[in-house]
């Protein structure tokens, strides 16, 4: 098993020359976005500024990013203050279907959130590839994730939205005053949420189920004509969609081009390598190749193990091992029984959790390369201090990954980075951001 283990460890440990190579050919992708190039890094424009923080009012904010869909109305108070007035979720009961079976539920549960004989504006937090040609329109230009609605892509998800509302309105009288004002990636609302309260916060990254980040750039560095910013003129929040990033084939390893051939979802190469929907699978990749060729896991695969199950073993399964901190695993032991796998060696399970960790590992040195490669992009010498929000489940529930990725970061930026990238967890920043981008996108304030 030690031989297995060094292969292991060489395949997901990129080397220091190997990051840095991905370093470059990160800000490439970003220069080709920003001049509308063909880029594996679509740099879409978002056309709002950071909010100033005087913000205030009261806003609705829907958030999809996912399965579960969550509605916050969301008080600002201005001073960089938010207030949670109400806040409800559900979850999606299919992930295909026509574009109806997708907005018409989402609208119905907006309805339930709302108080009735109140106007609202309302900012849509959508989590996909979305092309925007404005503030409050955007075309999906792919499904990721799985998903799979019909009559979506090619379209505006903020105009199916809205005529989704007004079906239901005809029954759910509090719909009757909505306006979706905004429409905005879920890494632009985690950026808004970040700035508002922190007017260093330049950068927003989501690390859940997906990936992806969004950053402000001075709008000096964007090589293309672009309409004007709502709000600030002279910098614009820009959509990476860098779970796209391609680059990283460099470093593939066969069970990431396995997962890939086999993935229902085109190219998003980098978001295979980080999110929470496809770690645990590339874990039960490793585990079944070494069981076929003889290296250890040889009764793992059995009719009732989920190994034999493409996602049977998810990214949640990955935090339970991690926590698992006795001499000979007894706790994987026996999650392991729960899953299916009748009998584990000790020696077996210390492999298998050395395998979570460098899967693991890999997913938040590789967050780490895109905020190094993006912040040293639009701050070559890291002369201002910037502030990285982050929100999601992966960041925030693996045991361990945010010292990993802060780790990766001081690597690769130097100690300089302690002190010029900090990164700050935001808790349901993607949803309270849609909020704070309605009031920027509808309010014109100071």
């Amino acid at each position: 098993m030690n031989d297995s283990l060094k292969t292991i460890e060489d395949l997901f440990t990129p080397s220091t020359e190997s990051v840095a190579g991905l370093i470059e050919e990160f800000q490439n992708e970003i220069r080709r976005g920003l001049n509308e190039d063909n880029s594996s890094i679509a740099m879409h424009p978002s056309y709002v500024s950071r909010p100033t923080g005087r913000e205030a009012g009261e806003f609705v904010a829907l958030d999809v990013g996912g399965s579960n869909v969550r509605a916050t109305v969301v008080e600002l108070a201005g001073d960089g203050m938010v207030r949670v007035r109400r806040h409800a979720a559900f979850r999606l009961s299919r992930i295909d279907g026509e574009a109806a079976d997708l907005f018409d539920p989402i609208a119905e549960f907006i309805g339930g959130v709302l108080e009735e004989g109140r106007s609202y504006d309302l900012g849509f937090t959508f989590a996909f590839p979305t092309d925007q040609a404005a503030v409050n329109q955007g075309r999906l230009t792919k499904w990721t994730k799985e998903f799979a609605f019909r009559g979506v892509e090619g379209n505006d998800v903020a105009a199916l939205l809205t005529q989704s509302i007004a079906r239901k309105a005809e029954t759910v009288t509090a719909l009757q005053s909505v306006s979706v004002t905004a429409l905005a990636n879920d890494t632009v609302g985690v950026l808004a949420t970040g700035a508002y309260s922190d007017a260093r916060c330049d950068l927003g990254l989501i690390v859940g189920t997906g990936t992806n980040m969004a950053v402000a750039v001075d709008r000096r560095l964007v090589g293309r004509s672009l309409p004007p910013t709502v709000g600030n003129p002279d910098e614009m929040l820009f959509n990476m969609e860098c779970g796209n990033f391609d680059g990283v084939r460099s470093i593939q390893t066969p069970y990431d081009r396995t997962l890939d051939t086999e993935s229902d979802s085109e190219g998003q190469l980098l978001e295979k390598m980080v999110s929470g929907r496809y770690l645990g699978e590339i874990v039960r990749l490793v585990v079944t190749g070494l069981g076929s060729d003889g290296n250890g896991f040889s009764d793992w695969s059995g009719p009732n193990s989920v190994f034999r199950l493409p996602y049977g073993f998810t990214t949640e399964h990955l935090s339970d091992i991690a926590y698992d901190e006795s001499d000979e695993l007894a706790g994987t032991g026996m999650l392991l029984k729960r899953l299916g796998v009748g009998t584990s060696e000790p020696d077996e399970r210390r492999l298998f959790k050395k395998i979570c960790q460098l899967v693991a590992g890999r997913s938040a040195r590789m967050v780490a390369m895109s905020i190094a490669a993006t912040t040293t992009y639009i701050d070559p010498r890291l002369e201002s201090q910037h502030v990285i929000a982050v929100d999601g489940s992966l960041f925030r529930g693996y045991p361990g990954y945010q010292l990993e990725a802060q780790a990766g970061l001081q690597e690769m930026l130097g100690n300089s980075s302690i002190e010029q990238a900090q990164v700050s967890y935001v808790r349901d920043g993607s949803g309270i951001g849609a909020a704070i981008i309605a009031a920027v996108a509808g309010a014109g304030f100071p």
